[in-house]
């Protein structure tokens, strides 16, 4: 897998390394920089300047604030006695400052507020504005910026309507003041001075970091300072591309560079050019990423551009990995050698010069010249040595071992791993532990050691669970590069597994790898909830963890003691922990081929991981199969009832055939005029693949009738109802459903039978809209699907209707809470590998991001989403399906419990049909006939497969669902014959089918 090439954090360094492919150093460190305060019982003398006017460091000097506290209650006591009213307001503050200082800040605020009453009694404005301050410091210290900025906005706005100009002037300078000793935050700002630190005093969450950026911001507003003002927009644009949100990012980004393009600041419009480029380089629009970036050195090669040396050569080393993104490998070699120019030139230390040599190895790597590759990375290191970085040390010897790895040397490129590794457990990175452990892993896997390959796998899947408990302050390139090199591993452990059998180990992977790959097209580091846990290891394999991590530590002193009195006393520890750790390799290699001979399963078969026995369990006669796609294989896992679990391994198909087949099978059903017996005779192939035929028996003698199917990669866009055995399809002997993942399936909820106790909610949009053609048929077929009043006879369920310009964002979230069905006709656009270019239309217009879609709180009232995906398009070989498990996903993760989508742009006349003989279906169960969603759609789906009442009065496509009205309205209908897939089989159920 290659890296990407965008610009890292020390920490993101860490996360990229890969066997099969180098990894880039950062470009610049994001730090923090500013004065944050500490929860340390001692204020700095150097901070004492802007605690106001009341005499402070003899208190605050003292050891036992505690102590102090006894004593000022006293004073407060006599104070209030002898009336003086001044001094009771001063003792106030001066026991609220010592309670900010012991972290008891509700405390602190009661005290500062009844001081601020007694000036504000006292006319006493000066110190009346002091006492904001403390209130205002009391609540940053608290976490709770925006209380802070709301504090002095209203109460700037209350001077502003008695114009009483005085005491504003004196907000302005105690805003100032905490400012810049307490509260300023330079977030992402180009520095080299911070490159070795994350933050300057405190760990923050990105919210925490957007909240007092929005502080700083609205200060440096209120008191005329534009450079400042232009540094706060960037920080909270900063904040807002680590959450994610690009456009949000952008806005602020450009909001800052008009700022400092306004007031002359060359250097810094130059730094905010590549910084609106690396966004663009985070959305893959390297073209995009191109022209800022430029622009960058047109106004750093002007010699009246003043700041630090070291941008330029930036700048062009962010051009260079573009190009190296773009494949364009020569272009990408003769930017980053000006770079290195650049560097050499300058007069200033160039900390970086490492990142740039690295980025030279790289494109060597990537066409195959690992010698030479090797040459630029150890080069790298030796810059890397004299700046004494350890964590850079450790990914580019993780680069070094992948080059020995390319070029055989097994033994050199362990050595660099082994190197790699202790210096992250030193470091306690976890990220680069991660990568590090999946390498030696990988690099097992080709030493023919599956037994140790998979202990080191399943340490490196452990840690990834590890990481996600810290998310909440991973920069953006540290997320993506967490979620885009982890499920490498997670495949090939779960590999390894099935190949020795261990087939419940397997499953439990597998699961993993789901939540991962959404992880992935969500670029949310959260999908999939915060409970995942990793994979038991047996006792054997922690011994060997154990071990080898002596082993590391013990190579480690070793490298440190060349001269040392200890080194012959340390290398005879060496051999001793060595050949505990080969007994320990050896033992686990007996103990699994023991197990296996008496447990084709390896564990007990009861306990089938996660929620899939609850699946199985929960209608009889239900199957759960698991495809695991590999570049040279195909793994068939099967579950069902009673522990009962199965692996079937189909050799010599490959993702690269299984694709090619899947998209010329796709390229069948969206055409209505195809070929049926080549659609068949393609079915056919894949029906061979993907349910083998020692499960086809499995399933006709245990008489199945439920299959649920957890897609893995390219099967994502298979309808797998439209399969073919031979004779019939799939969905004609079979009810299906799929599932994102067993552990994000709310299997113990059923919609209630009948239509009394369900409602459903119908929005849709039948206007144009820009881009967009015009649904004319939704309002006829919302109004068959709902009942609005008892007098309302054409209806298959009460509900409510929303429609075009009331259809908006408010419509949809107020109205949430009181149906249990949510049906959606409108367009939607879902792009493969973007969600942040996924959509759904609504009916004023405006496009509702999907991300968008879990932020609906009511979700959880809803049982069930029907909407049609009718962009998820297979236009080529290389898409994996994550686009269509993640649009179920945001609406699964907000607390729906099934969606029912649509594969490809239907046939109008076709879907309105199916979907009234869907909820007619779903309509008719009873309580003690229930009838489940994925029987309800199997029925609709037969029902247009055999012609069995198909009539129709539209046969445009279209991007929308809804249902045909019923029969006996005033319709002048068609018949039509709709047996060929490409009508019926494009809707799927994702979740929970009861």
């Amino acid at each position: 897998m290659r890296s990407r090439s965008n610009h890292l954090g020390l920490i993101t360094a860490t996360l990229l390394l890969s066997l099969t492919s180098p990894l880039q150093l950062p470009g610049r460190i994001l730090g923090i920089s500013g004065a944050m305060a500490t929860s340390d019982q001692k204020l700095p003398t150097e901070q004492l300047e802007f605690a106001g006017s009341i005499p402070l460091l003899p208190i605050l000097s003292s050891t036992d604030l505690r102590e102090e506290l006894e004593k000022l209650q006293q004073v407060l006591a006599t104070q209030r006695e002898n009336g003086n009213r001044l001094g009771e307001s001063d003792t106030l503050n001066k026991m609220g400052v010592i309670y900010v200082l012991l972290e008891e800040y509700y405390q602190a605020l009661e005290l500062h507020q009844q001081a601020l009453e007694i000036y504000q009694e006292l006319d006493e404005h000066q110190s009346e504005a002091e006492t904001l301050g403390y209130i205002g410091n009391a609540y940053f210290q608290a976490g709770e910026y925006r209380k802070v900025e709301d504090l002095f906005r209203q109460k700037l706005e209350s001077i502003r309507r008695i114009s009483a100009q005085g005491i504003e002037l004196f907000i302005f300078d105690v805003m100032h003041r905490y400012l810049k000793n307490e509260w300023r935050l330079q977030a992402g700002f180009y520095s080299s001075k911070t490159k070795v630190e994350r933050f300057r005093k405190r760990d923050l969450s990105w919210q925490e970091i957007l909240e007092i950026s929005e502080l700083n911001l609205f200060i440096n507003r209120k008191i005329g300072d534009s450079y400042n003002e232009a540094i706060a927009l960037h920080s909270i644009g900063w904040a807002y591309r680590n959450f994610g949100d690009y456009q949000q990012s952008l806005d602020f980004y450009q909001q800052a560079l008009d700022i400092a393009t306004e007031i002359n600041e060359q250097h810094f419009s130059a730094f905010l050019l590549i910084e609106i480029g690396l966004l663009y380089i985070d959305l893959a629009k390297y073209e995009d990423a191109l022209k800022p970036l430029k622009q960058s050195l047109v106004i750093l090669e002007n010699d009246s551009a003043t700041g630090p040396a070291d941008l330029k050569h930036f700048a062009l080393n962010q051009i260079g990995l573009v190009y190296k993104n773009q494949e364009q490998y020569e272009k990408a070699l003769q930017i980053f050698h000006q770079a290195l120019d650049v560097a050499h030139s300058s007069k200033e230390d160039i900390w970086d010069l490492h990142n740039i040599l690295n980025n030279c190895g790289d494109v060597y790597f990537q066409i195959g010249q690992y010698h030479q590759a090797l040459e630029w990375y150890q080069e790298a290191k030796k810059h890397s040595d004299i700046l004494g970085d350890p964590g850079a040390n450790g990914f580019i010897l993780n680069n070094i071992a992948s080059a020995y790895t390319k070029m055989g040397d097994y033994t050199r490129a362990l050595k660099s791993y082994r190197q790699a590794l202790a210096l992250f457990k030193e470091l306690k990175a976890l990220p680069g532990e991660r990568t590090t452990l999946s390498n030696i892993g990988t690099l097992l896997e080709k030493q023919e050691q599956p037994e140790l390959a998979i202990v080191f796998y399943k340490e490196a899947v452990n840690i990834t669970e590890a990481i996600r408990q810290k998310l909440n302050t991973l920069t953006i390139e540290e997320q993506k590069a967490y979620t885009e090199t982890v499920a490498d591993t997670y495949r090939r452990l779960a590999d390894l597994l099935l190949s020795q059998g261990r087939i419940l180990e397997a499953q439990q992977v597998l699961e993993l790898l789901k939540v991962q790959e959404l992880r992935n097209f969500t670029k949310d580091t959260r999908a999939g909830g915060e409970e995942t846990t990793g994979i038991a290891t047996n006792p054997t394999e922690a011994e060997i963890l154990s071990t080898h991590s002596s082993l590391i530590a013990l190579g480690r002193k070793i490298e440190q003691c060349q001269q040392c009195e200890q080194r012959s006393q340390l290398l005879d520890q060496r051999e001793v922990i060595s050949k505990e750790f080969e007994e320990n390799v050896r033992s686990l290699e007996q103990i699994i081929r023991d197990r296996l001979e008496k447990d084709q399963a390896f564990l007990d078969p009861s306990n089938l991981g996660g929620n899939a026995e609850a699946i199985v369990s929960a209608q009889p006669g239900t199957v759960l199969i698991y495809p695991l796609v590999l570049e040279d294989k195909l793994w068939i896992l099967w579950a069902a009832e009673g522990g009962i679990t199965k692996s079937i391994e189909v050799p010599q198909v490959g993702l690269k055939e299984l694709s090619k087949t899947v998209v010329k099978f796709r390229q069948l059903l969206q055409n209505p005029n195809s070929d049926l017996a080549e659609l068949q005779a393609t079915g056919k192939v894949l029906y061979d693949w993907l349910i083998p035929e020692s499960l086809q028996q499995e399933l006709k003698e245990n008489q199945m009738q439920n299959l649920v199917f957890s897609l893995d990669h390219v099967t994502r866009y298979i309808p797998m109802s439209a399969v073919f055995d031979g004779e019939n399809y799939l969905i004609e002997n079979y009810n299906i459903s799929t599932i994102v993942s067993a552990n994000l399936t709310r299997i113990s909820d059923r919609l209630l039978p009948g239509t009394d106790n369900t409602s459903v909610l119908a929005l849709g949009l039948s206007e144009a809209q820009s881009g967009f053609n015009p649904l004319p048929n939704v309002p006829a077929e919302i109004d068959a699907i709902v009942r609005q009043s008892a007098n309302d006879h054409q209806g298959i369920y009460p509900g409510l209707e929303i429609l075009n310009q009331a259809f908006n964002y408010k419509a949809l979230r107020d109205n949430l809470a009181t149906h249990q069905i949510l049906h959606i006709a409108t367009h939607g656009e879902f792009v493969s590998n973007n969600a942040y270019a996924s959509y759904l239309l609504l009916g004023d217009g405006q496009q509702l991001p999907i991300r968008d879609i879990q932020n609906l709180r009511d979700l959880g009232k809803i049982h069930l989403v029907v909407l049609s995906a009718c962009e998820t398009a297979l236009g080529d070989t290389g898409q994996d399906g994550t686009e269509i498990a993640g649009l179920s996903y945001y609406f699964l993760s907000g607390g729906a419990k099934a969606v029912m989508a649509s594969l490809w742009q239907v046939n109008d006349g076709s879907t309105s049909l199916l979907m009234q003989h869907f909820y007619n279906n779903l309509a008719q169960g009873t309580a003690t006939k229930p009838i489940t969603k994925a029987q309800a759609l199997r029925q609709a789906q037969l029902s247009l497969l055999r012609g069995e009442d198909v009539t129709t009065t539209n046969t445009e496509q279209r991007a929308n669902i809804g249902v045909e009205v019923q029969p006996g309205a005033s319709i002048n209908p068609t018949a039509a014959n709709f047996a060929h897939p490409y009508h019926w089989a494009p809707f799927i159920l994702i979740g929970n089918g009861l």
